[in-house]
């Protein structure tokens, strides 16, 4: 019996010393890529395109647990982050970069654009700043999430760091000082503890609140349940040391990098096209919900009220993509009880979108419609179908064979990629041979909506030649004369003012601060 206990123990012993070197030599792994590591890719995905991310990542993260806050950013922390929000050859080199353990880029990417960010002492993507502001000095705290920390862009072309420069057009000589507490993730819950916590105590004297596209995310749990004063438990804590562990996050990743099966563009295309839009109830899902219309109302009223109570004014800035988005009336509701200004993001990026197009469209001269020997009379758009024409630049990426388009309708090869080809030579409602702008044209009824994608040069059948990782989408119009009607010129690469599916670009950022600037210079 003795010696089978010795037996047993010198193997647990064994086994304990061969786990505490596999993790030591694992973290010594990591160090030494993430040490060589210049450029971070980050992932953009249309649902669960990449599947589990590699643990040897998780040292270049940014955030980490709070008690307070749930999440908060690291300090003293710079990052280069490389942009993937970019046409690839196969969505496999998306899934391949990500996964890649040699910290460095591979050929295809080392082009792409890159931002850097740079944190402070405090964690926030903000210039050091004292608790005491300088006598004489206008101080504005923007609080908010990616928006707010300018997701995508350098340190300068965040909007609260361009907010600096239009404010010395609209109020020259006065000092203004404007503080950046941002943090990715963040909802209206987190941003009133924030406030609560930190930024109320540096008194500012005017404070801009940008909450809403995290708050309306169906995460599975609350925000506000995720804050607990009781100590977490013996079996929790011992739990949660165990998942920490380098060699069980490895194991775990292997284990679901083996059961991941992606989907194809094909199928993210086919489920968009299936969804219904309309509103959200979000009551009957208010328990997955992280933080539900009527609490994102209460937040942010309590955040004005905690700010005007004291003497300071406040600004709302919206923040989303989402045009049928529940929580924008209720921003609109509050800005109009409250008396609050209310930066309208959306409509400024849809405004700035539109012109882009515009200007492209007239640069190109192809704003007028494809001629017609005899134009039929106007029909009754009820009863007829609409002829429209798809368009689409190669903007930066050269065309080797031909574009084309791809959608879940029958006219827009019924997810067939590479099949619909698109015409550069005056014909398929093309407007003029050789000027480097894709067209294809197909009848739908109107009010349809399609959602599609398109390639570039890619064989046939095969998911080759990728734009951007997004769905672009349209509703088809009615025709008031019963001629083709040309859809805005879309380039392959591109969202106009976007730099991914959620946010806006530095030219949109730009036009946010500049709007805030304004609110700002009527403020007595």
């Amino acid at each position: 019996m003795k010696r089978f206990f010795a037996a047993v123990a010198k193997s647990l012993i064994t086994t304990i010393i061969f786990f505490a070197m596999a993790e030591v030599a694992l973290r010594g792994a990591y160090v030494a890529r993430n040490t060589m590591v210049r450029l971070v890719p980050l992932p953009y995905a249309l649902g669960d395109e990449y599947g589990p991310i590699p643990p040897w990542l998780d040292r270049l993260l940014i955030l980490v647990p709070d008690n307070t806050l749930i999440w908060r950013n690291l300090p003293n922390v710079r990052r280069t982050y490389v942009d993937i929000f970019s046409p690839v050859r196969s969505a496999q080199d998306r899934v391949a970069l990500l996964r890649r353990f040699t910290p460095t880029l591979p050929a295809e990417f080392r082009s792409n654009p890159t931002w850097t960010i740079a944190i402070n002492s405090h964690g926030y993507r903000t210039d050091e700043y004292d608790a005491a502001k300088t006598p004489g000095t206008i101080r504005i705290a923007c609080i908010g999430d990616s928006w707010t920390f300018g997701m995508n862009v350098d340190q300068d072309k965040t909007y609260p760091s361009r907010l600096v420069a239009w404010l010395r057009e609209t109020r020259p000589g006065s000092r203004v000082e404007v503080l950046n507490f941002g943090v990715l993730g963040y909802s209206s819950f987190q941003g009133l503890q924030l406030l609560k916590t930190q930024v109320l105590d540096l008194k500012p004297d005017i404070l801009a609140i940008g909450f809403g596209m995290n708050d309306s995310e169906v995460a599975g749990y609350r925000d506000k349940d995720m804050i607990s004063d009781e100590p977490p438990r013996a079996g929790d804590r011992i739990k949660d040391a165990a998942k920490d562990l380098e060699s069980y996050k490895l194991l775990n990743y292997l284990a679901l990098a083996i059961k991941f099966r992606p989907k194809s563009i094909g199928d993210y295309v086919k489920e968009d096209a299936d969804t219904k839009s309309g509103p959200v109830d979000y009551d009957s899902i208010e328990k997955w919900t992280r933080v539900s219309p009527r609490d994102y109302e209460a937040n942010l009223r309590e955040m004005i009220r905690l700010q005007t109570s004291r003497g300071g004014a406040a600004i709302l800035v919206d923040n989303e993509l989402w045009d049928e988005s529940p929580y924008r009336p209720v921003l609109k509701t509050i800005a109009a009880d409250t008396h609050v200004p209310l930066v309208d993001s959306l409509q400024i990026v849809a405004d700035a979108k539109t012109k882009v197009a515009r200007d492209l469209e007239a640069r190109l001269n192809l704003s007028d419609p494809p001629s017609s020997p005899d134009p039929p009379a106007p029909p009754d758009p009820r009863a007829q179908p609409t002829t429209v024409v798809f368009r689409v630049s190669p903007g930066t990426f050269p065309v080797t064979t031909a574009m084309s388009i791809v959608g879940a309708d029958a006219k827009l090869g019924n997810l067939m990629p590479n099949a619909v080809l698109m015409h550069d030579d005056g014909v398929g409602g093309d407007q003029r041979a050789g000027d480097g702008v894709w067209s294809y044209a197909a009848s739908f009824p109107a009010g349809t909506r399609l959602s599609y994608v398109y390639t570039n040069s890619g064989a046939r059948g095969r998911w080759e030649g990728l734009d951007v990782p997004s769905i672009r989408h349209v509703t088809v119009p009615a025709s008031a004369d019963g001629r083709p009607v040309l859809l805005p010129i879309e380039t392959f690469g591109r969202l106009y003012l976007q730099a991914d599916n959620w946010h806006t670009d530095a030219t949109g950022y730009d036009l946010i601060a500049r709007a805030v600037a304004d609110a700002i210079s009527v403020q007595p």
